[in-house]
């Protein structure tokens, strides 16, 4: 008896790892999405900022400040499916806008005087 609840102990485990590790496996996707996806918008970002014209030197010194692009990593193996989708982080609703105060009521205008103004 002891020993079938120790192997079940094991069983619950392993199926536990599985799930963590088919969890971690769909996040490291959805991070290599993101991760093109904003390589893509990167790239676009480039090309419309790329009508604004430099002078020489200045694209030059650019040029020498610049970073080397990073090397794309392959996949070390071929992504497992996960059997469950992980859980969609839920996006905060925007605070809600308050209503403008309302105005004071307008003191009645000063009648005309000899100068013109009138007060609010």
């Amino acid at each position: 008896m002891e020993q079938s609840l120790g192997i079940e102990q094991v069983n619950t485990a392993i199926v536990q790892m599985d799930q963590v590790t088919q969890q971690n496996a769909a996040l490291v996707e959805q991070a290599a999405a993101a991760a093109e996806s904003m390589q893509v918008q990167a790239a676009q970002l480039s090309e419309v900022v790329s009508v604004f014209k430099l002078l020489a030197s200045q694209s030059a010194a650019f040029a020498a400040a610049a970073p080397a692009p990073a090397a794309r990593v392959a996949p070390a193996r071929p992504p497992v499916a996960a059997k469950a989708p992980p859980q969609a982080v839920a996006a905060r609703p925007a605070p809600a806008l308050k209503a403008a105060p309302k105005s004071p009521a307008k003191a009645p205008a000063a009648p005309a005087g000899d100068d013109g103004w009138e007060e609010f």
